[in-house]
């Protein structure tokens, strides 16, 4: 094996070790699972999946989709400094095809 082939191996083994993938099955198009947040407050939180923003200052009565593999996912809601609602985070597990609302209250 080659310096070369020795250098891109360890760079891929130190990406499969430190990238936390929870994804069990990967969907067909047509067939992944939908996870909705729905917010049911005064507040305007951004939305994340797994740490990607899907919605910056979410409207009132106002919701947002997003399509994901089978899996585990990470939902987080954030806020700015000052305000009366609480962020909250939710671990939601899907499989193909399942549909997901979250309420944020």
């Amino acid at each position: 094996m080659s310096k070369n082939q020795r250098c891109t191996l360890a760079v891929a083994m130190l990406l499969l070790v430190s990238c936390k993938s929870d994804i069990t099955e990967v969907c067909d198009e047509g067939n992944k699972a939908v996870i909705t947040v729905y917010n049911n407050s005064l507040c305007t939180p951004d939305v994340s999946v797994n740490g990607d923003e899907i919605a910056s200052d979410l409207g009132i009565l106002d919701e947002v989709s997003v399509q994901v593999d089978a899996g585990s996912h990470e939902v987080t809601t954030t806020l700015s400094l000052f305000t009366l609602c609480t962020a909250l985070d939710w671990e939601v597990e899907v499989a193909c095809g399942d549909t997901v609302l979250l309420t944020f209250e």
